[in-house]
């Protein structure tokens, strides 16, 4: 059968149409169908960067926030006593001894105990709650009863707020000096700016041996030479001048904790 040139003309643009669809199904469509997929996987890829970018932006303020957390812990942990000021008895006495020797008070044993745990108390005044039963029947409007709520109010805030543990070690002496600069030594401990607590302190009259009564007495009433004996009234308790000389017994505490270094935030993971 011989094909007329508009038959073949036909035949062509078919074979063209015919080629065109088979290219579409066999190619693009496979292609469309890929690109689909990855545009799926572009939009979970975009959200995941969302999120990190989200998660990258806090990075900064939270790195500042750690810092300054650790500023001021450390605001607070400087005021007290290094640990290695007090690791051992004697770097504790170095530590110390300066006290004694500024005020002038001279030691004469020393007694170190070994580092323990310990809870430091808050300092607050604990009152006495007088004529409640009075106040709760005249207390008509409650007025009575939140005057007394606002005077308690740090006392209470304190009572029930839990007690840090601390690391504590005792130093303890007995010395000499005036009783005048046993005050003073007090003061300078007082106005430390670390974490020392006087625990203890007594003190008695010092005197030298030429200074003590005699334990014999002459038997020889009116005797040339001989003392009266002494009345109540001269054995009575001398009262302490600040000139004078006394012995001493002194135990102080230190507290110390652990410092909290900076933290090294490139290497978190």
């Amino acid at each position: 059968m011989k094909l007329t040139y508009r038959d073949k003309v036909i035949l062509g643009i078919f074979l063209a149409v015919a080629i065109v669809v088979a290219g579409y199904f066999a190619l693009i469509k496979n292609k469309n169908e890929t690109i689909k997929k990855d545009n799926d996987r572009l939009s979970v890829l975009e959200d995941t960067e969302k999120d990190y970018k989200q998660k990258i932006a806090q990075i900064e303020p939270l790195r500042d926030t750690i810092n300054e957390t650790v500023d001021e812990t450390n605001k607070i942990t400087d005021k007290f006593v290094p640990r290695d000021k007090v690791s051992n008895p004697v770097v504790l006495d170095q530590y110390m001894q300066h006290f004694c020797k500024d005020n002038n008070i001279r030691i004469m044993t020393l007694a170190v105990s070994d580092m323990s745990e310990s809870n430091l108390g808050y300092y607050y005044i604990e009152g006495t709650d007088i004529g409640s039963g009075l106040r709760s029947i005249a207390d008509i409007n409650g007025d009575y009863q939140k005057d007394v709520d606002k005077a308690n109010a740090e006392a209470n805030s304190l009572r029930e707020r839990e007690v840090p543990p601390t690391l504590l070690t005792q130093y303890g002496i007995s010395a000499q000096g005036k009783k005048e600069d046993l005050w003073k030594l007090m003061s300078a401990i007082e106005k430390y700016d670390k974490a020392l607590l006087i625990n203890s302190v007594s003190f008695a009259l010092l005197e030298d041996d030429e200074k003590k009564p005699s334990s014999s007495s002459s038997s020889g009433e009116g005797e040339e030479g001989s003392k009266p004996s002494k009345s109540s009234d001269d054995e009575e308790k001398k009262t302490i001048e600040p000139e004078d000389e006394v012995e001493l017994n002194m135990v102080v505490s230190l507290y110390s904790v652990y410092d909290l270094p900076k933290v090294d935030l490139d290497k978190i993971n």
